[in-house]
């Protein structure tokens, strides 16, 4: 099987001329020169649509990238690998990627789950019914999608997959068990139920938190049973953006309208700037390997780090490219990812941002 790669090391990667306080630099391209000709290089005409969902780590070091309509890209710190439907991969839309037990990567895609084990890929339809399921309690249907957007694997094996109409799945390579497909509120666009599942994590307990964004609020199952928490004070509408453990095992939950929670297994923390009294909508949150907490934001400035008791907003040159934010990731050598709309990818070594939004579609 033959992958596109895109190198980056003929690329002649210059500083911008401007600097902060700090003596950032803003890493951008520059035109190249072949036989004595500069050539300038043409950027790709990225969209809204076109989005950078999430960044992952894999257990061999190398960076994976899902878009929503380029596929997947892999990055091996010098290489940007092009993974699409041309190869094999079920759908070029891909939300969510994890990597299981066995090294095998999982892709979320809006045709459902696709695995690859570095040779062969796997195409896994989610349940299909012959007809439209109602709920039991008000006669309701509900919205049918293979769309995936979350997925993880728990330590027991079993894959968690996330919806953006029917809930959640528990898949355990064999069969698939349904939870949450009724909870949340009715849409008024179609008057269908529509539990949206943009995250799954494990928590240190081996219990499976799930956030829906579509009004279903959180909830955690134990093995047994689905219990849900309301998180009472300052809760909103229950529309759970994302969620991370960090390195003690504390839970943190981003919300659309509510602003961020961490949960240490004995209460909600609603967290606010304590100097602004101000809230962040979270799309992403991580604990890099100095204890830093990064998020990710909606917000037009898209990345923060929080200082136990403010958001510091990163402001560095290029930073002001940094908008709508949907991941924050740390890499194998401690640098820090972003990605969102427009097909945004940038890096951040602790020093300078480096955009690798055209380089990595680039020969």
């Amino acid at each position: 099987m033959k992958f596109k790669y895109f190198s980056i090391i003929l690329l002649v990667i210059l500083s911008s001329s401007c600097k902060d306080q700090d003596d950032s630099k803003y890493q951008i391209e520059e035109p190249t020169k072949e036989h004595g000709i500069e050539q300038k290089i043409e950027p790709y005409q990225y969209g809204p649509g076109d989005v950078v969902f999430r960044g992952y780590l894999d257990k061999t070091g190398n960076m994976w990238f899902a878009t929503s309509n380029e596929g997947v890209f892999k990055y091996d710190g010098r290489t940007f690998t092009n993974i699409s439907k041309d190869n094999g991969l079920c759908s070029n839309e891909v939300n969510a990627i994890t990597q299981d037990q066995n090294g095998a990567m999982w892709f979320g895609t809006d045709k459902g789950l696709c695995t690859y084990d570095g040779d062969n890929f796997v195409h896994i339809s989610l349940p299909r019914e012959d007809t439209i399921s109602v709920s039991p309690e008000t006669g309701r249907p509900s919205r049918q999608s293979e769309r995936v957007l979350s997925i993880i694997q728990a330590k027991n094996g079993d894959i968690w997959i996330g919806t953006d109409a029917e809930g959640a799945y528990r898949y355990d390579g064999d069969n698939f068990q349904s939870y949450l497909k009724f909870e949340g509120k009715l849409q008024p666009h179609d008057n269908k139920y529509n539990n949206c599942i943009t995250n799954i994590i494990e928590d240190k307990n081996g219990h499976i938190w799930i956030g829906s964004f579509t009004h279903g609020g959180l909830n955690k199952f134990d093995g047994k049973k689905m219990i849900h928490h309301p998180l009472k004070d300052g809760y909103g509408d229950g529309m759970i953006s994302t969620s991370y453990k960090d390195k003690m095992g504390n839970l943190w939950f981003g919300t659309r309208n509510s602003g961020i929670y961490k949960y240490d297994y004995q209460r909600f923390q609603n967290i606010k700037d304590e100097k602004s009294n101000e809230q962040i909508a979270m799309a992403s949150v991580i604990e890099d390997k100095n204890g830093a907490i990064w998020i990710g934001s909606f917000a037009r400035k898209g990345v923060y780090r929080y200082n136990n008791d403010s958001f510091v907003p990163l402001e560095i040159n290029g930073s002001e490219k940094l908008n709508d934010i949907k991941f924050v990731s740390e890499d194998k050598d401690g640098n820090i990812w972003f990605g969102g709309r427009y097909g945004l990818l940038c890096r951040y070594d602790g020093r300078n941002l480096k955009d690798f939004t055209e380089i990595k579609r680039m020969n």
